[in-house]
């Protein structure tokens, strides 16, 4: 069995300097780190993982919550990749039962006390979560999959968050339609107060007020809301073509919303229906949609974790007043969506990471995948696939 003393004779430093790369690497120099990393996969070599618990006194667990009934057709493949990337970097997930955000409050208390897991991922934030509010209250890590809606401060470097731009895919998805000849495009949104769903609503109102396909006057006519089931999307549907017949497009909020107005079409349209998620629902009626990208997401939300955990308190509280850290090489970075041919991209949600920006990025034509607009490495914004079936 490879040793730890193996990999330092292999990479030519001492053991402490290989074991602060595993346990510390924040102060361990980048190209040293480079050269353990290197021998440690050639010999491949596996940390003792009770023992490294053992001496950092960590679990090295995150904490994540599942409802009895998902909020997303494919919570399962954020969960798949969350721990993929989480095994990767000898990280364990443990799943929790949570009915209410009370519930998983309570279980956030009885994990912490028990030195179960070192940090959370929550995702479906709402306005006010009071999620947060007892995470920051007792100093417990955390990284959002979604914005922390509600709040004052969105970049405060206390909340981490990693979220996929709706907005951004949505008003993509609006000009895509209007440069393929579609003049009249409607929308199917989420009805009550839901920050996903205004930011998604606001990039198709935003493209179409844009290309001055419609007067501000006119959006009404073109809008319809609908809870989020196939029924509720054949209403709405009805409703939004009895009030403008001459309709040609309806993007909807999401691929569930999508699935029912298409069902609900007459046999004769040509009525192009679009979603967001790209779920096997509308990939099996051949709806175009967009993706997430959850691995991606999962790969942030993994690093900040471990970010975390090995910085000093005023670097998380950001109690200097300034962010947590210098940002990444790509944090800053922004390419055009990829618009794909109903390829597998192994992302995409209906509300698992709700959350979207306030403002379009001008899209240029590209085919390098979606990647990073963010203002720094604690609070990730990544772009989804458009996907055109």
């Amino acid at each position: 069995m490879v040793s730890i003393k193996d990999v330092a004779r292999d990479a030519g430093v001492s053991p402490q300097t290989v074991s602060n790369c595993i346990n510390n690497p924040s102060i361990v120099k980048p190209a040293t780190r480079k050269v353990v990393q290197a021998s440690i996969a050639r010999l491949n070599y596996t940390p003792n993982a009770s023992a490294r618990r053992l001496r950092t006194q960590r679990s090295n667990t995150i904490g994540i919550g599942i409802a009895p009934v998902s909020y997303s057709q494919v919570y399962d493949r954020f969960l798949h990749a969350l721990v993929t990337e989480a095994d990767a970097n000898g990280i364990r997930v443990l799943l929790y039962k949570t009915d209410s955000q009370q519930d998983e409050i309570r279980q956030f208390a009885a994990l912490a006390a028990r030195g179960d897991v070192d940090s959370f991922v929550l995702t479906d934030t709402t306005h006010d979560d009071p999620r947060l509010a007892w995470l920051h209250e007792h100093h417990q890590p955390f990284v959002l999959f979604g914005r922390p809606w509600g709040c004052g401060a969105m970049d405060d470097p206390a909340t981490p968050w990693v979220d996929v731009d709706g907005h951004y895919g949505i008003a993509e998805m609006t000009r895509h339609l209007i440069l393929h000849g579609r003049k009249h495009i409607g929308f199917i949104g989420w009805p009550g107060v839901s920050g996903t769903g205004t930011d998604r609503y606001q990039g198709w109102r935003d493209a179409m007020l844009d290309a001055r396909m419609v007067s501000g006057d006119e959006l009404g006519q073109l809008y319809e809301e609908a809870s989020n089931d196939i029924i509720a999307g054949q209403t709405a549907c009805i409703a939004l073509l009895d009030r403008r017949p001459d309709l040609d497009a309806i993007i909807c909020v999401s691929d569930t919303l999508a699935v029912g107005a298409a069902t609900a079409l007459p046999n004769d349209t040509d009525i192009v229906i679009t979603g967001f998620d790209d779920t096997v629902s509308s990939r099996s009626m051949g709806l175009s949609s967009i993706a997430q990208p959850l691995t991606e997401s999962a790969r942030h939300i993994i690093r900040i974790t471990q970010e975390q955990l090995d910085a000093p308190a005023t670097a998380l509280t950001g109690t200097d007043g300034g962010s947590s850290a210098a940002p990444d090489a790509d944090s800053h970075s922004a390419s055009a969506p990829e618009i794909g041919a109903g390829a597998d991209t192994g992302s995409g949600s209906d509300d698992v990471g709700r959350g979207t920006s306030s403002t379009a990025p001008v899209a240029t034509p590209a085919t390098a995948a979606a990647t990073v607009i963010a203002r720094d490495d604690r609070h990730i914004l990544l772009k989804p696939t458009i996907v055109i079936r």
